[in-house]
């Protein structure tokens, strides 16, 4: 089987990627070796830490950082990727908030989290005052958001002052009628049971109106209210649902991402899917690649545990294989490997260095990954494989928690490989372009 690009995961980096050489008209194939990422995430796409414009920061950033992907990318061209991902999104029904500045995401702890795109449906503070009210639900069972914890946290925030933080329970006896386990009442339980298109749905998505109204009637909320609830109304794209239930209650509502699996993050991952598909591209799911068959300074193909006589080929390779969590990488005692291709890793030959002596302090193992050149391209034995690209959490030189720039890395350098690879085709679009996807972004 051959393709012009063999992305392997499936993930932000891998999807970035895969989007824009589909969309060039590249027969591009992801190979994905299950769940990524996105399935853990809220689904917002962090740039750089701070409430201010992250795009101001980048330049002393970058220079205190010459390594960092991002120096790798450009400003303009990390703009241009995050507005392609916005346009991409979009296309799916799946608009993406954001300002001139860094927003505040909801966590479902109550905390606020700099980020700088977020599903419309996501409880956010932007520049606007907050609302006069913020009541904090949950449905009656579920376990993975305590609104009274999160409405604690939250009465701490300055930008929360002059806010009513209110909390309440819903009760839905109805799920009872559809043989639920009352001892796992999870987000993606409850929303099968909202997504059921017949009778009994529809009688639960009013009585959860009905609860909704009774809440905002006995704390009698302003009109401004803004109701948030955890993300368990649809497994699917939630924003007309939200729409209905805010057109009957009276209230504003939106959703905070809870414990995995997160429903907003997998959205994100089928919305992004479903793109690369209707883009012509191929996908498969559940095929870890194991190994690659290299000659000289160019790698020629990858086979998966599915089928090790199998060879997949390509004339040119993207690894967005991802971090530890994804297996991208592999931690032995003696050091750190990047399991298919033997590239060459940053790491510490101390192992006691690799954490930091307090548990949310900084950590030089989160730093650790793939080296490249200025291309982007994977070094193995000091020299760049010709035809081998590396995108996301599998790059080093790098924090993603510290810096709050994960997602932005995966979206910026998936996007910039695409367009490295489109230029030795000859298909690269211009500088032009470029700058045109980032003031489009802004």
């Amino acid at each position: 089987m051959r393709f012009d690009t063999l992305i392997i995961g499936g993930g932000m980096a891998g999807l970035c990627a895969g989007l824009r050489l589909a969309e060039a008209g590249q027969k591009t194939l992801i190979m994905a070796s299950g769940q990524s990422a996105l399935h853990f995430s809220s689904g917002s796409v962090d740039l750089l830490e701070g409430e201010g414009d992250p795009y101001a920061a980048l330049p002393a950033f970058l220079a205190a950082n010459p390594a960092h992907p991002y120096a790798k990318v450009g400003t303009a061209n990390i703009a241009a990727s995050l507005a392609d991902l916005q346009r991409h999104c979009a296309a799916q029904g799946l608009p993406l908030y954001h300002e001139q500045h860094n927003h505040l995401r909801l966590t479902p702890l109550g905390t606020l989290k700099a980020t700088w795109l977020s599903p419309r449906s996501s409880a956010c503070i932007g520049a606007a005052p907050a609302p006069s009210a913020i009541m904090l639900a949950t449905l009656a069972g579920f376990r993975d958001f305590h609104p009274a914890l999160a409405a604690a946290n939250l009465a701490r925030h300055p930008r929360l002052a002059h806010s009513r933080l209110l909390t309440g329970e819903i009760d839905l006896p109805q799920l009872g009628t559809f043989g639920r386990n009352p001892h796992e009442c999870r987000s993606a339980d409850l929303a099968r049971l909202f997504d059921r298109q017949d009778a009994q749905g529809e009688a639960l998505l009013a009585a959860l109106a009905q609860e909704i109204r009774r809440l905002l009637r006995e704390h009698q909320a302003p009109a401004d209210c803004q109701l948030v609830l955890p993300a368990c109304l649809s497994q699917g794209l939630v924003g007309s649902r939200l729409a209905e239930l805010e057109g009957q209650c009276g209230c504003t509502l939106r959703e905070v991402a809870t414990l995995p699996p997160s429903l907003i993050g997998m959205r994100m991952q089928e919305a992004l899917t479903r793109r690369f598909v209707a883009l012509g591209g191929t996908f498969l799911t559940s095929e870890r690649v194991l190994g690659a068959r290299v000659a000289g300074d160019r790698v020629i193909g990858v086979h998966s545990q599915n089928g090790d006589d199998l060879l997949f080929e390509a004339d040119h390779f993207v690894l967005a294989s991802g971090s530890f969590f994804s297996r991208g990488l592999t931690s032995r005692l003696g050091g750190i490997d990047e399991p298919i291709f033997g590239a060459d890793v940053l790491s510490l030959a101390d192992r006691d260095a690799w954490a930091g002596r307090r548990l949310f302090g900084a950590h030089p193992f989160m730093g650790f990954g793939v080296k490249t050149d200025d291309h982007l391209r994977v070094l193995r034995g000091g020299k760049a494989l010709a035809n081998l690209y590396g995108a996301g959490s599998v790059l080093a030189h790098y924090d993603p928690i510290a810096e709050g720039s994960g997602s932005g890395v995966a979206v910026a350098t998936g996007w910039q490989v695409a367009g490295h690879i489109l230029a030795r085709m000859g298909g690269s679009p211009s500088d032009s372009a470029a700058h045109q996807l980032a003031r489009e972004a802004s």
